[in-house]
């Protein structure tokens, strides 16, 4: 499976686990996939990486559009492993990379690697030009991490969440409306009920910092890429975060 360019110059380079059949303790039977993007502008811009397992496969890819030693930022929009893992493998490669991160996933990183190394942090609200694009920046802390953020392109009008709006898939598929609506929507609620269930209010002040976008485009780090059913998932987050039931 090549890189596959999702908008413009911006490339999905992350590897799909066929068979993964346990994620935090529940089953995956579809498998799942470990969502990278890469942003080919003035500055080469990664967003997230994969488990650690999966960096050859990754970095293939990374390959197809760029020689990836001329990455300038990583983002790391969440510290768990199945996103961070291979950052240590990344940055040996593109060596001047530094890593775009919320203050509590620079506490996370620093801890997990035992590593001095580039961080610049960021707060909701912070700005990263990278050329044509501007990177901004939102903290969802408990949705469902403390230190996790979203990570929104206006002039892509591409929302990159990291956990938020994913499921575990395992497809040859890359868009929702290739693999359809049902089956990724209960896969959706399935990722939700076992991973972010927990945090309503938090994915309220989430949904909120969202309804204020421009997004024709969601690329979650794990699963299905969503363009065609935005308002669908958007409105199922809302029931669900807000734990409204149907009549039954």
């Amino acid at each position: 499976m090549k890189a596959l360019e999702i908008k413009k110059g911006i490339y999905w380079t992350g590897a799909v686990d066929w068979d993964l059949r346990n994620f935090h303790g529940y089953s995956t039977q579809m498998g799942s996939t470990y969502n990278a993007y890469l942003i080919v502008d003035k500055k080469i811009t990664l967003v997230d990486t994969v488990k650690h397992y999966m960096f050859d496969e990754m970095l293939e890819r990374i390959r197809q559009v760029v020689d990836p030693s001329k990455i300038d930022y990583i983002i790391s929009n969440h510290t768990e492993m199945d996103h961070s893992g291979s950052i240590l493998d990344m940055l040996s490669i593109a060596k001047n990379a530094v890593i775009i991160c919320s203050p509590n996933g620079e506490k996370g990183l620093k801890k997990h690697f035992k590593k001095d190394l580039k961080f610049k942090v960021v707060n909701t609200g912070d700005s990263i030009n990278i050329g044509a694009r501007n990177l901004n920046f939102v903290l969802t802390q408990m949705v469902h991490w403390p230190d996790s953020m979203a990570t929104y392109i206006p002039e892509e009008k591409l929302l990159l969440p990291n956990d938020a709006f994913g499921q575990h898939i395992a497809s040859a598929e890359r868009f929702d409306d290739e693999f359809g609506w049902g089956r990724a929507r209960v896969e959706a609620a399935k990722y939700y009920a076992n991973i972010v269930l927990p945090y309503g209010a938090q994915v309220n002040k989430a949904l909120e910092a969202v309804s204020a976008m421009d997004i024709d485009m969601i690329a979650p780090s794990h699963g299905l890429i969503w363009r065609s059913h935005i308002k669908d998932i958007i409105g199922c987050y809302k029931k669900w975060a807000n734990n409204t039931c149907d009549e039954k």
